[in-house]
């Protein structure tokens, strides 16, 4: 019994230490800048495609349209937008700021 529960007690540590790993590499993600069109919006899924990349929409994202506060709702297809993103290493791109503006460098 006592063998059983060491070795619970140790795969336990093992889980808590990879679970652990996993979410420091996530938190620890690099920001970037983007910019375009926006293609097409889901919200339900809180995605959006941006110059044909699919971009998640973080819950807590911050949206700027005609220069005053907005909602992820508020946006529409085809408005020309700046935005600030998060890469993870799974390949996951998450938008955290969003500002609609009159035009962008070509792309």
């Amino acid at each position: 019994m006592a063998k059983l529960d060491s070795i619970t007690k140790w795969v336990t540590i093992g889980m808590l230490f990879v679970i652990s790993t996993v979410n420091a590499a996530q938190y620890n993600a690099p920001q970037a800048e983007g910019e375009g069109e926006i293609q097409s919006l889901n919200f339900g899924a809180s995605q959006m495609v941006v110059n044909g990349y699919i971009y998640d929409v973080s819950a807590t994202v911050r949206v700027e349209i005609r220069g005053t506060f907005g909602a992820f709702t508020m946006l529409e297809e085809g408005m020309l937008i700046e935005f600030d993103f998060l890469r993870f290493d799974d390949g996951v791109r998450q938008i955290v700021t969003v500002r609609e503006v009159a035009a962008v460098e070509e792309y």
